[in-house]
C-alpha cells in the first residue's frame, strides 16, 4: 500500500462504511501488485517472511541464559 492509500485511510471514521470498502480495495490492489512482480522477487520477500517467522517463535535466539 502506497503512503497515499494510508494517508486517506486515516482521514476516514472508524465508524464509516467506507473504511472498510476502502480497506479492501486497498488489499486487493496489493495483491495484484505481488502477482505481476517476477518471480525472484516473490521467493525473496516469501524467504524474508519465513525468516522473520521462524525468529520470533524460535525460543533459542530470545533466551537470555547461555
Amino acid at each position: 500500500m502506497d503512503d497515499k492509500f494510508i494517508k486517506e485511510l486515516r482521514e476516514i471514521s472508524r465508524d464509516d462504511r467506507r473504511r472498510s470498502e476502502f480497506m479492501i480495495q486497498g488489499m486487493k490492489e496489493t495483491l495484484e501488485e505481488r502477482k505481476q512482480q517476477n518471480i525472484l522477487k516473490r521467493w525473496i520477500r516469501r524467504k524474508k517472511a519465513e525468516k522473520k517467522i521462524s525468529q520470533r517463535f524460535n525460543p533459542n535466539i530470545h533466551s537470555d541464559q547461555k
